[in-house]
């Protein structure tokens, strides 16, 4: 059967960078819809794909919320299509992402929290976008939807308080994916 693991957690916790990391050992990736302009360093099509927002309110979505006047949203297409030709699929999405998951794909998606500390989170917004303000708007954001609480209904807790690597190695053991080693992945 195959499996779809979705990371959950608050913002910057690093659900994206093990994501990414993943891909690294042949783990296909959600990618998702927004409507913000991408960051530096972004491509379209696999960090997000990049729509406007008419696209984006006709495209059929599984989840989707709206964040800084931004939307974000999971397609149908893309998560049936991964599930049905990858072994292990992963994906970053908030607690309504997963309970969308879940509905749609059953026990085939496996929650991971990424556990790590507001201090940290606050260091990587800062190196994010240095803007204080949206420090304290996504803390705030994540403290109201209950981000920093989801460890609660995972399946699994992993800590991102060390290094990335240290991570993602403790996911592929989740994944039961330990003896892998890095492949070249072509988006």
């Amino acid at each position: 059967m195959n499996l779809a693991y979705a990371l959950i957690g608050p913002p910057s916790c690093g659900k994206s960078a093990i994501a990414k990391e993943l891909t690294k050992y042949g783990v296909a990736e959600f990618v998702s819809y927004t409507t913000r302009p991408p960051r530096p360093g972004e491509q379209d099509g696999i960090d997000y794909r990049f729509i406007d927002k008419e696209t984006f309110a006709n495209t059929e979505l599984i989840e989707k919320i709206t964040y800084s006047g931004h939307f974000y949203g999971l397609g149908k297409k893309e998560v049936m299509g991964k599930i049905e030709k990858n072994p292990v699929s992963v994906v970053g999405v908030d607690r309504n992402g997963f309970y969308q998951l879940r509905k749609l794909l059953g026990q085939r998606v496996i929650s991971i929290f990424i556990l790590v500390d507001e201090h940290t989170i606050i260091d990587r917004v800062i190196e994010q976008c240095g803007n204080p303000e949206a420090v304290q708007e996504r803390i705030n954001y994540a403290k109201a939807a209950g981000e920093f609480d989801d460890w609660q209904i995972a399946d699994y807790v992993v800590k991102n308080t060390a290094s990335l690597e240290d991570a993602v190695r403790q996911v592929l053991a989740i994944m039961k994916l330990v003896d892998i080693k890095p492949v070249s992945v072509a988006p």
